[in-house]
C-alpha cells in the first residue's frame, strides 16, 4: 500500500519555567560564559540552561492533566541537572520534525527529548553519553491476529514521523512489505488512531507504551519486541564540547546523589532503565 502521512499540528511555544521548574528573563547572546567547577561552558542565554524538548511524549515529557504542569522523567531530569549547574531552566516546545534544526540554530543549548543515539544523529550532530536503555515495540489490540512484525504485511501502522519506529517501517516498506504507515507528529496521536480502531497497530519506545498501555493494558498488547536496545541521550550542537562536559558532569553528580535513580523509580518503576555509569 501506499504510505500514507497524516500529520497533526502542535504549537510551538516557549516555555519559561519558574520557581519549581526553573526561568529565566536574561538577554540572549551567542556565547554567554558560564562555569562549573574547573569547566567554562557556554549557553544561548546567560544563568539560564535552555532545553529543546517536545512536549507529549509520556512517561518522558508531557503535561499533567491540569494541562500547564509539565511533568516527566526528562523534564525532572533536566532540572535537576540546571539546579546542580546552578542555572535557570528554560524549556522551549518543538515539534520533533525540526527540533535539531532549532538547535542547531541556537534557539536552546541542548535537546533533550528521548532522543536514541543513532550514527546518523552522530554525524551530525554532538550526542552526550547515554542515560536510559530503551526498545520498539508493537502494541496491537487485545484481539488482533498480529503476532510480530512481519505479520503488518497489508495492515496499517502509525508511528510517530521522524522517529526510528519511522525509519524501522520505512526499512519494512522498502524491503517490500506490503504496510500502510500513517505518520503523527506526536506519539500520542499515534495511539490515539489505535484506539479509535483506525490503524492495526502501533510501533514505538517501549517506555511510551508502557504509560499508554497502563488502564488499558486488558485492552491491548505487546505483539512484538526489538532485540536491539536504543539507548537515549541529550544532543548538543556540534563544537560545543564543553556544555556537554558540563552537563555530563552534572548528570553523574545527581546519579551519584540518588536524585536520578528516584526520578526513575517515580516514573518507570525501576532504575534498571537507567545506563549512566
Amino acid at each position: 500500500m501506499k504510505r500514507a502521512v497524516w500529520i497533526l499540528t502542535s504549537l510551538v511555544l516557549t516555555i519559561g519555567l519558574l520557581a519549581a521548574c526553573g526561568g529565566g528573563s536574561g538577554s540572549k547572546t551567542s556565547s554567554s560564559k558560564e562555569t562549573y567547577g574547573d569547566i567554562e561552558y557556554t549557553t544561548v542565554e546567560k544563568g539560564v540552561l535552555s532545553v529543546g524538548i517536545e512536549i507529549g511524549y509520556p512517561p518522558m515529557e508531557y503535561y499533567e492533566e491540569d494541562g500547564e504542569t509539565l511533568i516527566g522523567f526528562d523534564v525532572e531530569m533536566i532540572k535537576a541537572v540546571a539546579d546542580e549547574l546552578g542555572l535557570e531552566l528554560k524549556l522551549v516546545d518543538k515539534v520533533w520534525d525540526g527540533i535539531f534544526d532549532g538547535l542547531n540554530k541556537g534557539e536552546y543549548d541542548v535537546v533533550v527529548s528521548s532522543v536514541s543515539w543513532t550514527e546518523d544523529r552522530n554525524d551530525t550532530l554532538l550526542l552526550s553519553k547515554t542515560y536510559i536503555s530503551n526498545g520498539l515495540v508493537l502494541v496491537v489490540p487485545k484481539d488482533s491476529t498480529i503476532k510480530d512484525i512481519e505479520d503488518l504485511e497489508g495492515k496499517y501502522v502509525a508511528v510517530q514521523m521522524e522517529s526510528t519506529a519511522d525509519y524501522l517501517m520505512q526499512r519494512k516498506e522498502a524491503d517490500g512489505m506490503d504496510v500502510s504507515i500513517r505518520l503523527f507528529d506526536k506519539v500520542l496521536g499515534a495511539y490515539d488512531e489505535l484506539k479509535a480502531g483506525r490503524v492495526d497497530a502501533v510501533c514505538s519506545d517501549s517506555v511510551v507504551a508502557a504509560y499508554y498501555l497502563g488502564d488499558e493494558a486488558s485492552n491491548y498488547r505487546t505483539a512484538w519486541e526489538s532485540d536491539e536496545r536504543e539507548p537515549i541521550c541529550m544532543a548538543f550542537k556540534k563544537g560545543n564540547e564543553e556544555t556537554r562536559k558540563a552537563v555530563e558532569t552534572a548528570l553523574d553528580v545527581i546519579k551519584e546523589r540518588g536524585i536520578l535513580g528516584e526520578i526513575a523509580v517515580k516514573y518507570f518503576g525501576t532504575e534498571d532503565i537507567l545506563t549512566v555509569n
